[in-house]
C-alpha cells in the first residue's frame, strides 16, 4: 500500500505540473506571445520534461530496478492518456505510437540516472 502511495504522489505530481505548465503556455498562445510552431514543440518538452524529472525523483527513491519504476511511471500515464482518448473518440495513429514510445523511453532513462544519482552518494 505504502508503494502505491509512493507511485501515485509522483504521478499526481506529474498531471499537476503537466496541468499547470500548460495553461501558461497557452495563456502565451492566446495573446500571441509564441507562434504555432513553438507553441507544438513547448507542449511536447513539457510533458516530456514533467514526466522526466518526476521518473529521475521516483527512482532516487527507488532502492532498486530504476528501468522497472520507471517502465511503471510511464505505463500509468500512458493509461490515463489512452482512457482519455478513448473517452474524447480520438482515433490512434502510427503518431501515438511513436510518442507513446517516447514518453516510455523518457521515463525510464529519468528513473535510471535517478538510481544512479542515489547510489553515487
Amino acid at each position: 500500500m505504502n508503494y502505491l502511495k509512493k507511485l501515485g504522489k509522483f504521478l499526481l505530481t506529474t498531471i499537476i505540473s503537466i496541468v499547470i505548465l500548460s495553461l501558461i503556455l497557452t495563456i502565451f498562445y492566446y495573446f500571441d506571445i509564441i507562434n504555432n510552431n513553438i507553441y507544438n514543440i513547448m507542449k511536447m518538452i513539457i510533458i516530456l520534461g514533467s514526466l522526466f524529472i518526476n521518473a529521475l525523483l521516483l527512482g532516487k527513491s527507488s532502492n532498486k530496478y530504476g528501468i522497472v519504476e520507471g517502465l511503471k511511471l510511464g505505463a500509468i500515464f500512458l493509461l490515463i492518456m489512452f482512457l482519455i482518448k478513448i473517452i474524447t473518440k480520438n482515433s490512434f495513429d502510427i503518431r501515438t505510437l511513436i510518442y507513446s514510445f517516447i514518453i516510455i523511453l523518457t521515463t525510464s532513462v529519468g528513473a535510471v540516472i535517478g538510481i544512479n544519482k542515489k547510489s553515487e552518494k
